[in-house]
């Protein structure tokens, strides 16, 4: 699913709200009516619409009512910076789940501890997940902060190597990413042959060159020497 599709989708307040409900554990329509004090119909359509986009799922028990539940482990990522923006959709289908198996010989006290144990785990891994999650979170930040920094950085440099506005400001979209002749025009509202003129230009000093990808090129910051022979 694209991620403008995503976000126009998780911006109704009231599927966020779904949702919600749902993480905690599988619900059917009058009961999600109900908590969310929400009419019935509207619900439908709330559901109908996040079981189409893959984010919900549902299932029917054997007294014929129909509960839904998340569908996968999914997560969304907008980074907006001065230099950057950038929305990214992750989805991880559920593929892990603990049972616990019981056996007809064993006593309620057993049962029981059995599922203590088995609590006990379930905690250690989840409490181990977070601290996981926390961590990679800080570490994206910081790569952030520096991204942030380095492009700050570029912009004087950009700045200093072209001979115009327009050659800065296709040496930093380069920097953010390879571009094609027809990205780039569509990227500045110019004209191709315009693009084309100064991508030979820079090239001929020095400054960028390009790639073949599918039969096309694709324009990119001119690696230096050291670089080169890292790669090599």
């Amino acid at each position: 699913m694209e991620s403008a599709q995503m976000l126009d989708i998780l911006g109704n307040g009231n599927r966020r709200k779904i949702l919600q409900l749902l993480s905690n554990r599988p619900c059917y329509v009058s009961e999600i009516s109900g908590r969310l004090g929400v009419g019935p119909k509207a619900i439908i359509n709330h559901l109908s619409l996040l079981e189409q986009t893959g984010l919900i799922e549902s299932h029917v028990d054997k007294q014929r009512r129909k509960y839904f539940n998340i569908a996968d482990n999914m997560r969304i990522e907008v980074a907006v910076s001065p230099h950057f923006y950038a929305v990214s959709v992750h989805t991880t289908p559920i593929n892990t789940r603990y049972y616990l198996t019981q056996d007809d010989s064993e006593t309620i006290e057993v049962q029981k501890a059995h599922a203590a144990s088995l609590l006990a785990e379930l905690n250690r891994k989840i409490q181990n997940t977070k601290n996981k999650q926390e961590e990679l979170a800080r570490k994206q930040q910081e790569l952030q902060v520096e991204y942030s920094e380095l492009m700050d950085i570029c912009m004087d440099v950009t700045d200093k190597v072209a001979d115009n506005p327009l050659e800065a400001q296709i040496l930093y979209a380069l920097l953010k990413n390879k571009h094609s002749i027809a990205s780039l025009s569509y990227h500045f509202s110019l004209h191709p042959t315009l693009i084309s003129a100064q991508m030979l230009t820079m090239a001929k000093r020095g400054l960028i060159e390009y790639t073949i990808r599918d039969n096309q090129q694709y324009w990119k910051i001119l690696e230096s020497e050291n670089e080169t022979g890292d790669e090599q």
